[in-house]
């Protein structure tokens, strides 16, 4: 590769290509998602861009995507949470309880509720930076200790959420119909889950660009003792990353059991925690701390809904999606470890 003024410059197509992706993250998976949204609305003849499957699939990603902006603020300190999937079951389940049993307004109880998560996230940083136990042992001990709790609470039954308006109209209830304005106030609330969502990721694409918390989040994940020597407070930031991760998986959940109207304790499976962390890999975060995009988190939120969603339309199997899934993975993470090593070439 040739050079000019220091920097390496590409030499071939597939150089310069991985010079782009690695100026523009999201470009790559923004043209995966174009084209899985092209394939499947071809394929189900016309169906999928349909209103009323695109605000299943739209759904979807709010849901993925706001645990997965989560994993992505965790990820690029170097650290991760798999706790998640027992915080959005338990958040709204205290938060059910709370209106049935004691009175309380569900706005009031799911503010509780996402304090609670706030709360979960804490312990978590505070036992990973503090006794330096891995964050992937920590938040496993934390998922499995909170799944027991949750479904020992009201016996594994899940239970109806009350409807209290215009709370549940603006957190996640679905007033849309057929006969509905798509542009109407019942057709917004066809996506509200990800609108909220859209808000969150663009609001931390702000925070990881523009303000000291988010350069110092990329700096403690790039290179934790020399942000150390520069004054960077790693196990802070670390922790607060932790409570941000709390905090969000617990408002996932109340948007989800808002939009369901109940509250199940089986609803944050290790399932989605999983694909919660894919659609942020798919997104172009490492694994291995440093980098993350939240935009990118969306992404691939939406290609995992897009993928769970289509061939299930296209009447595939429901296990195939997952083939698809770990394929995803797996090419996204050598693409990553690829525009990594490219823009290190580029520096020198």
């Amino acid at each position: 590769m040739p050079r000019r003024v220091g920097i390496a410059l590409p030499d071939t197509a597939f150089e310069r290509a991985l010079v782009i992706l690695s100026r523009y993250r999201e470009a790559s998976i923004a043209v995966v998602a174009l084209v899985l949204a092209i394939y499947f609305q071809v394929g189900s003849n016309g169906a999928f861009l349909s209103s009323q499957e695109l605000s299943v699939v739209l759904r979807d990603t709010g849901r993925f995507g706001l645990i997965a902006v989560a994993e992505v603020m965790l990820m690029i300190t170097g650290e991760i949470d798999l706790s998640v999937g027992s915080t959005f079951s338990l958040a709204p389940y205290v938060m059910v309880l709370m209106s049935i049993g004691w009175g309380v307004p569900l706005a009031l109880s799911a503010v509780a509720g996402i304090l609670l998560g706030v709360l979960i996230g804490l312990v978590n940083g505070i036992i990973t930076v503090r006794f330096r136990v891995p964050s992937l042992i920590t938040t496993v001990g934390t998922f499995f200790l909170l799944q027991g709790v949750v479904v020992s609470i009201y016996n594994s039954q899940p239970i109806v959420a009350p409807v209290q308006e215009p709370f549940n109209e603006i957190f996640g209830e679905n007033l849309y119909s057929p006969t509905d304005s798509l542009w109407s106030w019942h057709g917004l609330t066809a996506f509200t889950p990800f609108l909220w969502t859209l808000l969150v990721v663009l609001a931390m694409a702000l925070v990881l660009n523009r303000t000291t918390f988010g350069l110092h989040t990329i700096a403690t994940g790039s290179n934790i003792v020399g942000a150390r020597e520069i004054g960077v407070r790693t196990d802070r930031i670390k922790v607060y990353n932790f409570m941000i991760a709390g905090a969000f998986a617990a408002a996932a959940g109340v948007i989800n059991t808002t939009q369901f109207a109940s509250a199940d304790p089986l609803a944050g499976g290790p399932f989605l925690t999983l694909q919660a962390i894919a659609a942020a890999v798919i997104g172009g975060t490492s694994l291995l701390g440093g980098s993350g995009t939240a935009i990118g988190s969306l992404l691939g939120a939406f290609v995992v809904a897009t993928l769970n969603n289509g061939l299930v339309m296209m009447g595939a199997q429901a296990t195939v999606s997952d083939i698809y899934l770990g394929t995803a993975i797996v090419l996204a993470m050598i693409l990553n470890v690829q525009v990594d090593r490219m823009r290190a070439r580029r520096r020198v």
